[in-house]
C-alpha cells in the first residue's frame, strides 16, 4: 500500500506517469488498464483477483465476486478477508454464516486490519462478551484506527473499560498517529488535486 506522502513526492519528481510503488508505466487507456488486469490475475495476484471481485460486485454479480473473493483471500489478501466477512454477515453472494464472517475477519485482523479488529469486536459486544470486545478495540486503536477510540470511549461511559485502560488506549492511538505524520503526508492533505483520478484508477488495477 501506498500512502498519500510517497504519491504526493512521486508528483513533485515528475514520476506521475509511473505507479510510485512498482514504477510501472500507468495505462493510456481502458483497454490496456483491461489488459494489466487481465495479465495480474492470470498471474494469480491477489490483488489483482480482488479487483475483478469488485468489479463484479459493482455489476450486482455477487455469487462471481465471492468466488474472486475468496480466491484473493486464498491468496493471503487481507481486504479479502474483510470483504468475505461482510458478505457471509449480510448473505451476499453465498448463504449467511456468522461462524464464517468471524472467521474471516479473525484471518484479517490477524494479519493487521483495522476494521477487521473492530467488525469482531462488535460482534463480541453483541454477544455480552465486553472483555474481549475491549480487547479487539484497544487494538485497533493501538493501530491508530480513530473509530476505535470513540468505541472505546462509549465502552467507558458504559463502565465496560476502566479509566486507567482507555487513557493507555488514547495514548496509544495518538502515539500511532504520530508515528505515520511526515511533511510529505501533511502537503499531500493540503493539495488533494495531485492525488488525481488517474493514480486511483491505477491503484484499483
Amino acid at each position: 500500500m501506498i500512502c498519500n506522502g510517497c504519491i504526493y513526492e512521486s508528483r513533485l519528481q515528475k514520476t506521475e506517469q509511473k505507479c510510485p510503488f512498482c514504477r510501472t508505466p500507468y495505462p493510456d487507456d481502458d483497454a490496456e488498464a483491461e489488459r494489466m488486469l487481465k495479465k495480474r490475475e492470470a498471474a494469480n495476484d491477489p490483488f489483482a483477483i480482488r479487483g475483478v471481485a469488485g468489479r463484479c460486485w459493482k455489476e450486482g454479480n455477487f455469487s462471481e465476486c465471492f468466488k474472486y473473493m475468496n480466491q484473493a483471500a486464498k491468496g493471503g489478501d487481507m481486504e479479502a478477508h474483510q470483504q468475505l466477512g461482510h458478505m457471509y454477515l449480510q448473505g451476499e453472494g453465498v448463504e449467511e454464516d456468522m461462524k464464517k464472517a468471524f472467521y474471516h475477519w479473525e484471518e484479517a485482523a490477524i494479519g493487521g486490519h483495522p476494521i477487521a479488529r473492530m467488525s469482531l469486536g462488535v460482534i463480541e459486544g453483541d454477544y455480552g462478551r465486553h472483555d474481549r470486545q475491549i480487547k479487539h478495540f484497544i487494538i485497533a486503536a493501538n493501530q491508530g484506527w480513530g473509530v476505535a477510540v470513540e468505541q472505546l470511549k462509549m465502552c467507558y461511559e458504559e463502565g465496560h473499560v476502566s479509566k486507567h485502560d482507555f487513557g493507555e488506549a488514547l495514548r496509544a492511538y495518538q502515539r500511532a498517529v504520530d508515528a505515520t505524520k511526515s511533511p510529505q503526508r501533511e502537503a499531500a492533505k493540503r493539495n488533494p488535486e495531485l492525488l488525481n483520478v488517474r493514480n486511483r484508477r491505477h491503484d484499483e488495477y
